[in-house]
C-alpha cells in the first residue's frame, strides 16, 4: 500500500508542528477504529494513519521530524497553507512550463461502419475523410509545433472509425518519424476505435511506426453491445471484435472502455465473466473502464436517444460507478486510481486537429465552429475566452473545495451540453462526497490486500 505507515509511532527528541493540508480527506479506517483512511487530492496518495497521529496533527502539536517529513512528501501537511493554494491555483501553468510532450488527437475520418444509438457526433457523420493536402498541412503543423522542449509527440487518431484510414495514419506516421528522429523526438501512435477492423494484419502494418496502445469500446455483455453498437446494417458486432481483441492482445496493449446507461449498468460484470471465459484474462488487457453515456442536447445529437446521463449529479450514477469500478477489480483488471487529471483544454501542447484542418480544444466539439480555435494553415488563435479557460476561479466554491485538484471546473463538454455554454463549471463534488471513499477502499482492498471483503 503506498505511503503506509507500518509499526509504532516512535517519539524523537526533537518535534515539529506543521497543519493539515487543505487538499486532505479523512475517513474512518472500518477495520479498525484507531486508525484513519487519509487522501491528498492535490498528489492522489493514501495511507493508514495512527489516530492518535491525525489528532495530533488537527490541534497542532509537535509531530517527530521523521514523520513530519514522510507525511509532507505525500501531501497530507503543509508548511505554508497559503502557499499550498496558490500552488494548487497555478498547477496547470506549471505543467505546462514543464511538458515536454505534444499530443494531439487527430480526426482522420468522420465515417463509421457503426450505427452507434449514442454516438455523441451524431449528425455530424458522413463518408468525410482528411484529403492529401490536409495531410501534408498537418505534417507541416506538427513540425512547427514540436518546439526545442518537446521530446515526445503522441498522435492519437479517432473517427469516426479511424482504421477506415489506417493507410492514411501510416502515411502520416512515416513522413513524420524521420524528420522526428533526427530532433531526437520519439513518435507514439495510439487509437480509439471500434474494434472491428482490429486484425493483426493491420496491427502489424502500423506497430513499425509507433503504434503502441488502443482502446475498444464493447457496452456489456453480447446481447447489450449488439443493441447499442450494430453494424450500421443491424448485423451484431460483439463477437467480431472479442475475436480480434483476442487476437491482437498479445501485439499491443488493448484496454477496453464501455458507455452504460441508468437501464443496463447492472449488466456490465457479465462482460466481465464472458472477457475471462475467452480467454481475456488481467494479464491480458492494459485497462477496463466503463463510463456513463451522456445525454447530449447539441444540434449535432440524435434525438431519438434519451438514456444517457445529463448530469454527474444524478443519485444513480454514485451507485453505478461503485458498482462497476468494484466488479473490475475483483477480477483482476487494472482500472485508473483516483488521481490529479488535467483536461485538453488547460494543456498548452494538447490539441484535436479535425479531417478538414480546423483545430479545437476539446475533441468533444468537432463540428461546433463557435469553438474552433484556428486552423493548421494559419494556426492558434487566443481561445482563453472562447473555452473560459480557468472559470473555476470565478467561483468561491471552487477555489475553496478539497476536491479542486480531481476536478478544475469539471466537464466544459458536459457544461455546454447542460447550458450551452462553457462559462459554468460542472462540479463533481457530490458525485466525490458519494464515492470517494468507498472508491479507496475498493484499491485498498483488492490492490493491495487491505481489509475484510
Amino acid at each position: 500500500m503506498p505511503g503506509a505507515l507500518a509499526g509504532p509511532w516512535i517519539l524523537l527528541r526533537k518535534f515539529f508542528p506543521m497543519p493539515l493540508s487543505h487538499y486532505i480527506k479523512l475517513f474512518p479506517w472500518p477495520e479498525n477504529s484507531e486508525q484513519t483512511l487519509a487522501y491528498s487530492t492535490r498528489r492522489g496518495s493514501y495511507a493508514l494513519l495512527p489516530g492518535q497521529l491525525v489528532t495530533a496533527l488537527q490541534q497542532g502539536q509537535e509531530v517527530p521530524p521523521d514523520t513530519l517529513g514522510l507525511l509532507e512528501r505525500l501531501n497530507f501537511v503543509t508548511p505554508d497553507p497559503s502557499q499550498e493554494k496558490e500552488d494548487i491555483f497555478s498547477f496547470n501553468q506549471r505543467l505546462n512550463r514543464l511538458s515536454t510532450v505534444l499530443s494531439l488527437a487527430v480526426i482522420v475520418n468522420m465515417e463509421c461502419n457503426f450505427q452507434c444509438r449514442y454516438c455523441y457526433e451524431g449528425t455530424q457523420k458522413d463518408k468525410l475523410y482528411m484529403t492529401d493536402r490536409t495531410a501534408a498541412q498537418v505534417l507541416a503543423f506538427i513540425n512547427a509545433q514540436t518546439g526545442p522542449q518537446i521530446k515526445k509527440v503522441i498522435l492519437d487518431f479517432y473517427g469516426g472509425e479511424p482504421l477506415l484510414s489506417s493507410k492514411r495514419i501510416i502515411s502520416l506516421a512515416a513522413a513524420l518519424r524521420p524528420v522526428l528522429q533526427v530532433r531526437g523526438v520519439t513518435l507514439e501512435l495510439t487509437l480509439v476505435t471500434n474494434g472491428s477492423l482490429l486484425t493483426p494484419r493491420v496491427v502489424n502494418d502500423l506497430l513499425p511506426w509507433g503504434l503502441t496502445s488502443c482502446k475498444v469500446t464493447l457496452d456489456g455483455p453480447a446481447r447489450n453491445h449488439n443493441l447499442f453498437r450494430p453494424f450500421k446494417n443491424g448485423v451484431p458486432s460483439y463477437d467480431l471484435i472479442v475475436r480480434n481483441i483476442k487476437e491482437c492482445c498479445e501485439l499491443m496493449r488493448i484496454g477496453i472502455g464501455g458507455n452504460f446507461t441508468r437501464d443496463n449498468y447492472q449488466l456490465f460484470p457479465l462482460l466481465l465473466d464472458d472477457l475471462e471465459k475467452q480467454g481475456l484474462t488481467p494479464d491480458k488487457l492494459a485497462m477496463v473502464k466503463f463510463d456513463p453515456v451522456l445525454q447530449t442536447t447539441d444540434r449535432y445529437a440524435n434525438l431519438t436517444f434519451c438514456g444517457g446521463c445529463a448530469s454527474i449529479e444524478e443519485t444513480w450514477l454514485a451507485e453505478a460507478s461503485l458498482l462497476l469500478r468494484e466488479e473490475i477489480l475483483k477480477r483482476g483488471y487494472h482500472t485508473p486510481k483516483i488521481s490529479p487529471t488535467t483536461c485538453m483544454v488547460d494543456m498548452e501542447n494538447s490539441l484535436t486537429i479535425h479531417y478538414d484542418g480546423t483545430l479545437f480544444k476539446c475533441l468533444s466539439m468537432i463540428g461546433h465552429k463557435e469553438y474552433a480555435c484556428g486552423d493548421i494553415w494559419s494556426g492558434m488563435k487566443d481561445y482563453r475566452q472562447q473555452y473560459h479557460l480557468d472559470h473555476w476561479q470565478k467561483e468561491q466554491k471552487c477555489r475553496e473545495c478539497v476536491y479542486l485538484p480531481l476536478c478544475f471546473g469539471g466537464c466544459r463538454f458536459m457544461a455546454f451540453q447542460r447550458d450551452g455554454h462553457m462559462a459554468g463549471v460542472d462540479c463533481r463534488k457530490e458525485f466525490l462526497d458519494a464515492t470517494l471513499q468507498d472508491m479507496l477502499l475498493q484499491d485498498l482492498r483488492y490492490r493491495y490486500g487491505q481489509g475484510a471483503s
